[in-house]
């Protein structure tokens, strides 16, 4: 059984790789006014600088789901996830992610607040995004001060992930269906980010419950609040998201749509993100670089192609059969039949393969998605946490590297 000393001591952590480290991001305040980043083409230089400007630095992070190992109990699954972590945690990553799912093998952190708390005592780097805290099933602040309290543990390394949720079946176990989630979301999540703000919560009108202000004796850490992210596949968010500032991870790992579409989506975005800072608005964006607009793929790295494959085509399956639990013993079409292995590595929706591959690939996401995030999942199915601790290693050291450089040319 794979054991973490509880807690692990600063110096029993592994030593920090001695990459450059990616660029933070300033959390003081918002963007305002024209505060959009002035490119250098307004100043006489290429398209290719101005774009950079206007996107930022290109940035790495890591997508979990926890999903059940088969063999391993849950204890053993997070005493290896966090071994994970803490091998991300030296370097070549800004931000952890971590989905919440609900009665299901795909989703072992149905409290993601609960997993990131660990998270946070054993890195001090990475910055820890629950991806997402589905809003419509929380009271609204039970989940502020959860999100201050891991704000202050993580020493503001807190980034939030928010929506109504992907799966309407797991609403339903909260007793809520479609438009339920939709108007919960929308009375609730403005009242949480306004008490980030002010230290104070007020209960929306129609949340039930007292109008009695509560004044958050543990407030946020970062002011005026933590970065927010917003995963969606649904391409008609686009514009609104990009008019209020969030980050993104658009598309849903290996039923993302085609990098042309993502492409189309990130234009819409930025347009939309410059036009709406222009007027004074994003009002959930903050200063330092512009938002990420990003994608998820599922990733394995090995030294060569072929062990790649032969380490992912059954680690996938078994990720699969979770991935599409739920809607299979629902009796829904979403899903049908089993997965083309083959094809979604034939078709890039999984970065499979050598660190040449893979670099290749996400360079070629890079160039002709125009996204400046780009987030791997790299523990999943039946994968061993040595096989991906090596995956994790071979993408920092050789995969981030070849990246940078050929952004850079």
């Amino acid at each position: 059984m794979i054991r973490m000393p509880v807690p692990l001591r600063w110096c029993d952590r592994p030593a920090p790789i001695a990459h450059p480290p990616a660029a933070r991001r300033h959390r003081s305040r918002r963007w305002v006014g024209s505060g959009a980043p002035r490119s250098r083409a307004a100043d006489g230089g290429d398209a290719m600088s101005a774009q950079q400007d206007v996107r930022g630095e290109f940035e790495f992070g890591l997508f979990d789901w926890v999903d059940a190992v088969p063999g391993l109990s849950p204890a053993e699954v997070y005493d290896a996830r966090l071994r994970v972590l803490a091998e991300a945690d030296r370097g070549g990553f800004t931000t952890y992610h971590l989905a919440e799912h609900h009665g299901t093998p795909l989703g072992l952190s149905p409290s993601p607040a609960v997993f990131l708390a660990a998270a946070a005592r054993v890195t001090e780097r990475i910055r820890l995004a629950p991806t997402t805290f589905i809003v419509p099933l929380y009271d609204p602040l039970r989940l502020v001060q959860e999100i201050c309290m891991l704000d202050q543990l993580s020493h503001g390394r807190l980034d939030i992930g928010v929506g109504k949720g992907s799966s309407p079946i797991e609403a339903a176990m909260y007793g809520l269906g479609p438009a339920d989630t939709a108007a919960r979301f929308e009375s609730s999540f403005p009242a949480i980010v306004e008490a980030l703000e002010t230290g104070r919560f007020r209960r929306p009108a129609d949340g039930g419950g007292t109008a009695e202000e509560v004044p958050l004796h543990v407030p946020v850490y970062q002011r005026p609040h933590p970065p927010l992210w917003y995963p969606t596949s649904n391409a008609t968010s686009i514009p609104r998201l990009g008019d209020e500032g969030y980050n993104v991870l658009f598309g849903f790992g290996f039923a993302s749509p085609p990098l042309e579409a993502v492409r189309e989506q990130s234009r819409i975005f930025f347009e939309h993100f410059h036009r709406s800072a222009a007027a004074g608005g994003v009002r959930y964006s903050l200063p330092g670089t512009p938002p990420r607009f990003g994608m998820l793929r599922h990733v394995l790295v090995a030294e060569t192609d072929e062990e790649a494959v032969a380490l992912a085509r059954p680690a996938f399956g078994a990720h699969y059969e979770s991935f599409t639990h739920l809607w299979r013993a629902h009796g829904s079409d979403r899903f049908t039949g089993p997965a083309d292995f083959d094809a979604l590595v034939a078709g890039h929706k999984l970065f499979v393969g050598s660190p040449e591959t893979v670099a290749a690939q996400v360079a070629r996401a890079r160039e002709v998605g125009e996204i400046n995030y780009f987030a791997g999942a790299f523990a999943w199915g039946s994968l061993d946490v040595e096989t991906v601790l090596r995956s994790v290693r071979l993408f920092r050291d050789q995969v981030v590297p070849s990246v940078r450089s050929a952004v850079a040319r």
